[in-house]
């Protein structure tokens, strides 16, 4: 029977049909569904997939559990519509955010009118067994759900370890309050075995609004969907978290070590099967509230590892986030009720910068439009408070804002999860601006902005706090890794801006092609100083990853093809830095890109060719220019003086216009380094297609050393050593 549309216009516009992929529902049959409703009390027979605890990830199956408890008063033969991919809800979800141009704006004042009927009576609503708009099939997935609770200890500890060891989290600390409740309901009403009345009484929390007191207080915030208020939301939250983690090397204990990577992934699988069937299901019942944007900003993190960087999943859940965040109306500040407790406000705060920050790294890695926009938002920035003083008292918390100068930022030099939130939604404000630039077609005043955001960049970079700037010289030795790698990664979002702006300016104004040269070549050396943390860190290889995408990839392609220019024409390049050193830093990055094409990576093809293509370049860039036959093998230099060049390259400051201040150009063409072609080929081999440990790393240092020999340069070079277990995590910051 059809459902007839409901008479209020806000509830119609959240009606209407839902479409459910086929794939998903291809195997729910009426012989299954009917089979079910029939056998009451009896289970399937065991099948291989019953058998393997993760077979339920490949296919949808009936659950073994008998499922005729949750069935309404329909018919047997009724049932065909709930295994089909055409769903119609029975009642509307609530509207959500309504802007000042929506078609009720002239009414927001009555309540009455504004809000649906369905929307009205979702507190006092308990409904049937279970929710009478959900299909059987998703009822059958819930006890799935429930399932995945047997490795709630593992789970735990993946995400206890997390907070403890990362200041990458985003999502508030205070939701570790939730895990000892979770933990005793699957010791006490065996949770994880899915037993009927459990799923219903899930199902019915789930589907009420998640009203927060304005009284409420952070530490108690977990008792609204924990204990008897359980709600799907917040397992698919930690499932997602565990999933990522994983990865990462957490919870030794709970893998093995033969093999361990590979149940790590099973384990990563799993998790994100679980969590995205916990998101379809709050899809249909579930009105939009802040564990529903805590748990997709985390299954988006855990598609960025499962899928890769350039998947069409991950881009597709940065849609759902940042619809889902429009929808609550986080992006708002002045349109959040002042009702809601301050916790509750500075976590929506933390999550929208977080998001924003992210909206752009992915839409500039790309080359897309960003989700969201700034000139249609004013969520103002997190204050910059501890995780702790989010589940304080009210006097606490005043007690705490004491600490904070007039912009939001602590005086006491902590550097705390939202230090470098607020730090990185800064510098993704001005990546905004320049991904409007870089779409509009070009123009006389393409080159007046971008050198205006340039120097409002440089400004507001230079007026954060000082222990907020990174720098490898001055580095303190009680600085712990993870808080180094967060500065390194703010700081490389920081010059990418500039590398942008630079790379823009070029194609308009060829004297900026000095400042790109100098830009890229300091992303280098920091995104090699980011690599070389894997050995005093837990398994950093997707943070890894996605650093070398994001800001090595484009920098060394700039550095490589203008080495290249170089070895074509003979002319020299307007880099100030050290050819050799940029040399060297190149090879190192080409064996990062080589170690990262293993079998199973999900971005290996994409490092394949790229380490071929620049190994190639490299090649021909270290090939011999013969001159004439007379030439010898022994290097050449040029009698006139020059100026000693760096050992390392310079440390970049924005220019405010083209090229830098005190920049001048050599007299002569740097020398030209002759060596005999099967050394070259040696070389190259130990530096792309050897690993950098034992016999080879030895070879290469002194290939190394006869090359900057040679260039009348003294010898400093030190390789990364390779991945080790260490203590601290980075947790997937991007």
């Amino acid at each position: 029977m059809e459902n007839p549309l409901p008479a209020n216009p806000a509830a119609r516009t959240k009606s209407g049909v839902i479409i459910v992929s086929p794939s998903v529902l291809v195997n729910i049959t009426v012989k299954a569904a009917s089979s079910e409703a029939v056998n009451t009390h009896s289970s399937s027979p065991s099948t291989p997939e019953q058998d393997d605890p993760d077979a339920w990830l490949l296919r949808a199956r009936p659950a073994s559990t008998p499922i005729s408890t949750f069935s309404n008063t329909e018919e047997p033969g009724s049932q065909l519509d709930d295994g089909f991919n055409l769903l119609v809800t029975a009642r509307s979800l609530p509207t959500g955010y309504l802007g000042p141009t929506s078609f009720v704006a002239a009414l927001e004042e009555d309540h009455e009118l504004v809000s649906s009927p369905s929307e009205r009576q979702s507190q006092d609503d308990a409904g049937t067994a279970f929710p009478s708009d959900l299909p059987l099939y998703w009822v059958q997935r819930t006890a799935e759900i429930l399932r995945s609770l047997e490795g709630f200890r593992t789970i735990t500890q993946l995400v206890c370890e997390y907070y403890r060891l990362s200041k990458a989290a985003v999502i508030p600390s205070l939701v570790l309050n939730a895990l000892p409740s979770i933990q005793a309901m699957v010791d006490e009403a065996q949770l994880h075995k899915g037993p009927p009345e459990q799923v219903a009484r899930v199902l019915r929390n789930t589907k009420q609004v998640l009203h927060v007191p304005s009284t409420m207080t952070g530490r108690h915030f977990h008792e609204l969907f924990t204990g008897p208020n359980l709600r799907l939301e917040i397992l698919g939250l930690f499932y997602a978290i565990a999933g990522r983690l994983s990865v990462f090397g957490l919870a030794h204990d709970k893998f093995p070590r033969q093999n361990g990577m590979a149940a790590r992934e099973r384990f990563s699988r799993k998790m994100l099967a679980a969590s995205d069937a916990v998101l379809q299901i709050c899809k249909l019942i579930a009105p939009v509230n802040d564990l529903t944007i805590w748990m997709l900003y985390e299954i988006l993190l855990l598609s960025k590892v499962a899928h890769g960087d350039a998947s069409s999943a991950k881009w597709r859940r940065l849609g759902d986030l940042s619809t889902h965040i429009f929808e609550l109306g986080l992006h708002r500040d002045s349109q959040q009720s002042s009702s809601l407790p301050l916790f509750l406000v500075e976590s929506r705060r933390r999550l929208f910068a977080a998001t924003y920050q992210l909206d752009k790294s992915i839409a500039t890695f790309l080359g897309r439009p960003p989700r969201i926009s700034l000139r249609h938002s004013d969520c103002r920035l997190p204050l910059d408070l501890d995780d702790r003083s989010l589940e304080a008292d009210q006097s606490e918390i005043e007690l705490a804002l004491q600490d904070l100068d007039s912009d939001g930022w602590n005086t006491q030099g902590s550097l705390h999860r939202s230090t470098f939130s607020r730090q990185r939604f800064l510098v993704a404000t001005f990546r905004e601006e320049i991904l409007e630039v870089s779409l509009e077609t070009q123009n006389h005043r393409t080159a007046e902005k971008l050198r205006d955001i340039s120097m409002r960049c440089h400004q507001t970079w230079d007026s954060m706090p000082k222990q907020l700037h990174y720098s490898p010289d001055s580095r303190d030795e009680n600085m712990s890794n993870t808080v180094c790698m967060m500065l390194i990664v703010s700081y490389l979002a920081y010059l990418y801006n500039d590398f942008l702006i630079q790379r823009l300016l070029v194609q308009q104004d060829p004297e900026a092609y000095s400042a790109l040269l100098n830009v890229s070549s300091t992303i280098l050396s920091t995104v090699l100083d980011f690599c070389a943390m894997r050995e005093d860190m837990v398994d950093l290889r997707p943070d890894f990853m996605w650093t070398n995408l994001l800001y090595g990839f484009p920098s060394a392609a700039v550095l490589i093809k203008a080495l290249q220019k170089q070895a074509r024409t003979g002319k020299p390049i307007p880099y100030q830095g050290s050819r050799s050193v940029l040399i060297r830093h190149l090879s190192v990055f080409i064996s990062h890109l080589e170690s990262m094409s293993r079998p199973g990576v999900v971005n290996q093809e994409l490092f394949h060719r790229a380490s071929k293509i620049f190994s190639s370049i490299i090649d021909e860039v270290l090939e011999p220019r013969v001159a004439n036959e007379n030439q010898t093998l022994i290097p050449k230099h040029n009698n006139n003086p020059q100026t000693p060049l760096p050992l390392q390259p310079p440390r970049y400051q924005i220019p405010l216009a083209s090229p830098p201040r005190n920049h001048q150009t050599p007299a002569s063409p740097p020398p030209t380094l002759q060596m005999p072609s099967s050394a070259l080929h040696d070389t190259a081999n130990a530096q792309i297609t050897k690993g950098l440990v034992g016999p080879e790393r030895a070879f290469l240092h002194g290939a190394f050393e006869f090359l900057l020999e040679a260039l009348n340069e003294p010898v400093d070079f030190e390789v990364d050593a390779g991945v080790d277990e260490g203590v601290e995590v980075a947790g997937g910051v991007f």
